[in-house]
């Protein structure tokens, strides 16, 4: 359970710190991907740089493994826009 808070943080801070520096390419005409790519650069470090494993996080797998890691990078490069998208989803289905 300990990972997953550290995911969980991560996320947060990861985010936190995107959002704040997002004005400064915000206006450039590529500007959505340049958020893009900063997440994944940043996702990317901060999961094999603390070797974060969300399936080994949920109790999936018993190991940390690459793929688990680059699974979490990825999910971390959703961040805030792909569960706004998820939220969306389920508000046009009901």
């Amino acid at each position: 359970m300990k990972m997953l808070q550290v995911i969980i943080a991560v996320s947060i801070i990861m985010w936190y710190i995107i959002d704040r520096f997002k004005p400064l390419w915000a206006g450039l005409k590529h500007g959505k991907y340049i958020t893009i790519a900063v997440s994944a650069l940043f996702a990317f470090a901060l999961c094999f740089g603390y070797r974060l494993d969300l399936l080994a996080a949920l109790d999936v797998v018993n190991e940390t493994s690459v793929l688990g890691t680059v699974l979490t990078a990825m999910t971390l490069m959703g961040g805030s826009s792909a569960v706004s998208e998820l939220i969306s989803c389920i508000k046009n289905i009901e």
